[in-house]
């Protein structure tokens, strides 16, 4: 049987990162996280991210990122994710400390060995950083999966994307870098949508994964956008991506960004003309096996044998 995929996850939990984070768990090997300010600030998505860990038992260095974007103003989105970024939860602090290493030095440490596999959830600002400090960076890592941008409108403008929006210039840099990555953007996410179906299930199997996801997911359908079946499960798609290539269909297209502080602030623009830099666009998911993984994942991340 082939070895899991082994990576770094950048990300900025937020409620559907909570479900990826489980689902990096159970179908990576997740090797360390390192998180960004973005749905709330640096030291909740930090507490955030060591809080997942120990609910789910699991023992992987997390690293403290960036605090604000590069150029532009924080922005949050905690009214979607609650204040702390877990909905209701006041989230408590964790017995496991993070990490003494930054993420921008972990980041850049995880790649050293070249053919590094990162997935990111969140707005690009540790990458970016990392790619500033060291500019042969590119060179070494081996594909990068973002859940990030579009194809077809946004979710914080009517042209943006959150996490492209949030820090606009991390995404610039990272797509100019040389760095191959696949972007899975609104386009695809809203096929996978979670709701009530998802809570029941969750709620029956009653781990404490389970059950506390089950929370966040159903505060998540009461405040975040309203779609009939469901609530979008982002950042889980460019996870699963990755591990399960078969329920995705990707076209190979060069992406850019705008950076200019108007109604395209953070657009991201696709079929733009080819250069010598990789990327791919994802455009279609098998939305209900990808959402049996999710629901999986987050009942045990115990890694899958």
């Amino acid at each position: 049987m082939t070895a899991p995929p082994r990576i770094l996850l950048d990300c900025d939990p937020g409620i559907d990162d909570a479900f990826a984070l489980l689902c990096a768990l159970k179908f990576t090997g997740l090797d360390a996280i390192t998180t960004v300010s973005g749905n709330v600030s640096i030291n909740n998505t930090t507490r955030n991210a060591r809080f997942i860990m120990e609910l789910a038992g699991a023992d992987v260095p997390v690293h403290r990122g960036a605090s604000a974007p590069l150029e532009v103003d924080g922005v949050a989105a905690d009214e979607i994710h609650g204040a702390s970024g877990l909905g209701k939860l006041k989230t408590p602090e964790s017995a496991r400390p993070e990490s003494n290493v930054g993420a921008v030095e972990a980041i850049i440490d995880y790649c050293a060995g070249g053919d590094a596999t990162i997935v990111a959830t969140g707005p690009l600002t540790n990458i970016a950083l990392a790619v500033q400090q060291d500019p042969t960076l590119p060179e070494r890592i081996g594909h990068l999966f973002w859940m990030g941008g579009g194809t077809e409108g946004g979710n914080v403008t009517e042209r943006a994307e959150f996490n492209a929006w949030v820090d606009p210039h991390a995404l610039d840099i990272t797509l100019r870098s040389g760095i191959p990555l696949t972007m899975f953007g609104l386009n695809l996410t809203h096929q996978v949508l979670m709701g009530q179906p998802e809570i029941d299930a969750l709620r029956s199997a009653g781990t404490a994964t389970a059950s506390m996801l089950a929370d966040f997911l159903e505060f998540y359908r009461e405040n975040g956008a309203r779609h009939v079946a469901g609530q979008p499960m982002h950042d889980p798609c460019a996870l699963l991506g990755l591990t399960h290539p078969d329920l995705f269909e990707t076209n190979k297209s060069h992406i850019v960004t705008s950076t200019i502080d108007d109604e395209d602030r953070g657009r991201t623009f696709v079929n733009e003309p080819q250069t010598n830099v990789e990327h791919y666009v994802a455009v279609r998911a098998n939305a209900p096996q990808v959402i049996d993984l999710i629901v999986q994942a987050a009942i045990d991340p115990t890694p899958a044998a």
